[in-house]
Order: structure tokens, then C-alpha cells, then sequence
């Protein structure tokens, strides 16, 4: 039987590059295939960054009242906003808790104050310090219009920005129609606790009471 030439080489032919594709397809090395090809593959959901099973520990609250640009809310519940004393150290910027015990210690320091859970749009818990009129002293405009804004935010996202010429806070309202806060599942005593970490004033060693007196 006569065999076409051409036809055996390129039978020939066939069978060598078949071989040389397979040696290369067994060469190759793990890991060479181009996973970034399709990209939407590969994005993160919005959910994907929280680990199933998983809670936040609460570990910090800062004391302060929301900045000019927060939107925020304020705990509902008036078993959360609690009346006490406090000291500013303006110099170091901190607001130190101060006991019942050391309040004549600390007379003309102590401001009282309204702590009001709140929390931002970001969801940050913070305990703002609304300061509240001493003996001989009225209400204020800046009193006034942060305690308008505390009341507000129970059901409404707000944030306020001072005015000097109005002699008080501006008060806004978000436009949009933004969702329910989120609040974290702490009794008031436990957010207390650790808003004033290391902040409390509770003997007459404590060096803000030393500091004060002229002995450290």
C-alpha cells in the first residue's frame, strides 16, 4: 500500500507539537495561572471584612461632645444620661471622673455635667460631657442649644457647629433618611468604666489632687 509522503509528515508533525504542548503544560509551575483575569471575582462584599461568629470588644470611649462635622444620636433611654461631677485638665486634655468622697477636695474645679451616651454615624460611642449650670450661674445659650441638640438626637440624626455671633450651636438635621444607630449592649455602670479608665479621682494621692495643692 502506497503512503502519501506529505501525509506521513504531517502525521509526524501533529504528534511532535502535541508532545512539546504537553511537556510544557507539565512543566509549568503551581501557581502560574493569572488569578487577576477576572477581577470581579476577586472583590471584597462589603460584609466579607467581618468574621462570622465574632463580636467587637468594647475597649474605648472617648469623653468629649461630637466635632462640627459628626451627625449623631443620643441613648433614648433617661436611665442613660446620669448627672455627676467631673475635672477638665485643659493642659493635658483629659476629663477625669471624680468620686463623692473627693469632691471638697476638689471645690471650684469640679464642672457638673449630663454624661449622654452618644454615638456618631461612624458608629464611635462616645460619652458626651453636657455641662449643666453651678450654683449662682444660669443657663447659657451654648447650655441651651447643646441640651436642645442632646433632646433631638433621641430620634434624629443631627450634628451641631458653633456660632460666636449667635452665642450658642447651630443645630442640623440630616437630610437624608439614615438608618437606626446600632448601640453596643452595655449597662451605663460598664461604659462608665471604661470611658474613665485610669481617670478617676477617688483619694487624696491622686496625682490631679497633688498637682492642685501644690505637691507634685
Amino acid at each position: 500500500m502506497n503512503v502519501n509522503a506529505n501525509t506521513v509528515l504531517e502525521s509526524l508533525h501533529s504528534k511532535v507539537v502535541a508532545s512539546l504542548f504537553e511537556g510544557k503544560q507539565n512543566d509549568a509551575k503551581p501557581g502560574s495561572v493569572d488569578i487577576f483575569a477576572n477581577l470581579d471575582a476577586l472583590r471584597l462584599s462589603p460584609d466579607a471584612a467581618a468574621v462570622v461568629g465574632t463580636s467587637e470588644i468594647l475597649s474605648h470611649v472617648p469623653v468629649r461632645k461630637p466635632n462640627r462635622h459628626e451627625f449623631f444620636r443620643t441613648r433614648p433611654e433617661p436611665e442613660f444620661w446620669f448627672d455627676t461631677g467631673i475635672f477638665e485638665d485643659k493642659e493635658e486634655r483629659e476629663i477625669f471622673f471624680v468620686t463623692p468622697r473627693m469632691r471638697e477636695a476638689l471645690i471650684g474645679e469640679i464642672k457638673p455635667v449630663l454624661l449622654v451616651p452618644t454615638i456618631t454615624r461612624q458608629g464611635v460611642l462616645i460619652l458626651w460631657p453636657l455641662k449643666l449650670p453651678t450654683e449662682g450661674q444660669g443657663h447659657s445659650g451654648w447650655m441651651e442649644t447643646a441640651r436642645q441638640a442632646a433632646e433631638l438626637g433621641k430620634t434624629r440624626w443631627v450634628r451641631l457647629a458653633a456660632d460666636m455671633g449667635l452665642g450658642g450651636y447651630r443645630i442640623y438635621q440630616a437630610e437624608g433618611e439614615l438608618s437606626e444607630p446600632e448601640w453596643p449592649d452595655k449597662p451605663l455602670p460598664e461604659i462608665l468604666q471604661i470611658a474613665f479608665r485610669d481617670r478617676i479621682v477617688d483619694s487624696e494621692n491622686h496625682p490631679v489632687v497633688r498637682r492642685l495643692r501644690g505637691l507634685a
